[in-house]
């Protein structure tokens, strides 16, 4: 669950432009010739002497503002995976194994943990990630733009995003799930801004919306 919440949103993020998870560490001589210098049993596959594949298990390809790009390595775990047990000595040294690798080619690395991540962000951007792709019907730009158009005449004043939603299908004279399909489809698209740091639930206030200059609505969102 923690790797998906990670993947989901590096997905949302506009500078990212590339993700490759569980990004083999090769050639793996490399990684064993790290492990000998530091004096840490290389891992090997059970029951077998084969050298086991390492793998970091995000890459990232990102696109800073001024348009260069770069790479970061990410690695997920838990925090309880990190509290002194009888394993913890072995995972930290497969963690300095992965930093080290990462290291020599320049490559920022780092461990992330559920702390490192807002769990309203993320739980947000999970049930957004949803409605990312839509039924071909829905699709039509004209019913998208009159969604939009029947959001800013519904208004949002004390309405739970449910009351919000229920009142543009009757407007639209289309099924209550193809409103919450829309909407999801249109805030992960970013044509609909949200503020990601509250809780978008059925029962939860409607965002705030304002009409830009665009006739597109833009709520406020989260930097």
């Amino acid at each position: 669950d923690l790797e998906y919440r990670y993947l989901v949103t590096l997905e949302f993020s506009e500078r990212v432009i590339d993700i490759r998870e569980q990004f083999p560490l090769h050639p793996v001589a490399s990684v064993q010739d790290i492990a000998r210098r530091r004096g840490i049993r290389y891992p090997l596959y059970a029951g077998t002497t084969v050298p086991f594949v390492m793998t970091t298990d995000f890459v990232v390809t990102v696109r800073s503002d001024d348009g260069t790009v770069s790479e970061f390595a990410r690695t997920v775990k838990y925090a309880d995976e990190l509290v002194p047990n009888n394993r913890l000595v072995r995972t930290l040294e497969k963690l300095e194994l992965e930093k080290a690798f990462w290291v020599q080619r320049g490559v920022d690395w780092k461990l992330v943990t559920e702390a490192s991540m807002s769990d309203v962000i993320a739980s947000n951007l999970v049930w957004l990630r949803g409605g990312a792709e839509i039924a071909r019907e829905l699709q039509d730009d004209a019913l998208q733009a009159s969604f939009v158009g029947a959001i800013a005449d519904a208004g949002t004043h004390d309405r739970t995003l449910s009351s919000l939603l229920r009142t543009v299908s009757y407007r639209l004279r289309r099924p209550y799930p193809d409103a919450v399909r829309l909407f999801r489809h249109l805030v992960w698209h970013k044509v609909l801004l949200v503020d990601l740091e509250r809780p978008i639930k059925a029962t939860s206030p409607a965002p705030r919306i304002q009409t830009a200059s665009d006739g597109l609505l833009h709520c406020k969102r989260a930097a």
